[in-house]
């Protein structure tokens, strides 16, 4: 179990006002459709899709909420070949919620749930034109006080057939849960972190 002095913290000079983040339930498959496809350029899966993530992988998946609306979701997975490592399928913040740090607070919620507590490392892929996701990521390093790398996954001909963008990876790790290591003590002070009963 992660302790209160392993669990990362937003920066003192984020404040997500009435923001709670938790797991998702099979009732949230439909909003989170929703919300990406008000968040293009993101890929929206079949509704299904969200389902199965909604279910299978609540554990590792987040949602953020604010007064009843669904403002930011976070799929990820623990890659099966190597557990310590969370993998970040999809990231989705809504419009209106954009640059309040809802991003970091869905990534940090992931790290410090049960599932998670073995985790080392984040990777995610992005595409060279998705500037505020590399943005997040590079923030979401430096916060962690951990390396960050990046080097081609899928390539646009080989892997897309010209049909989409190269995606490279984004490696943040080795993660280090200590007080000297990252921004810790408090769980996520400015925000609520509840667990579906």
């Amino acid at each position: 179990m992660i302790s209160d002095s392993q669990r990362f913290s937003l920066p003192p000079t984020v404040r997500l006002s009435g923001v709670t983040f938790r797991e998702p339930t099979e009732i949230h498959a439909a909003d989170v459709w929703e919300l990406i496809a008000k968040c293009p350029p993101l890929d929206r899966n079949s509704l299904y899709g969200e389902l199965l993530l909604c279910t299978d992988f609540a554990d590792t998946c987040v949602l953020a909420e604010r007064a009843g609306e669904v403002v930011g979701w976070l799929a990820t997975y623990r890659r099966p070949s190597e557990p310590s490592t969370l993998f970040i399928w999809q990231i989705a913040v809504h419009p209106n919620a954009r640059n309040t740090g809802v991003g970091k607070g869905l990534i940090l919620s992931a790290l410090n749930r049960p599932s998670c507590e073995s985790v080392t490392h984040v990777e995610a892929t992005v595409t060279l034109s998705n500037r505020a996701s590399k943005l997040l990521f590079a923030g979401v390093a430096r916060d962690l006080r951990a390396p960050i790398r990046q080097a081609v996954r899928f390539d646009r001909d080989i892997h897309f057939k010209g049909q989409h963008e190269s995606e490279y990876t984004i490696a943040i790790g080795p993660i280090v849960r200590s007080s000297t290591a990252g921004m810790l003590a408090e769980p996520l002070s400015h925000t609520q972190i509840r667990r579906q009963p």
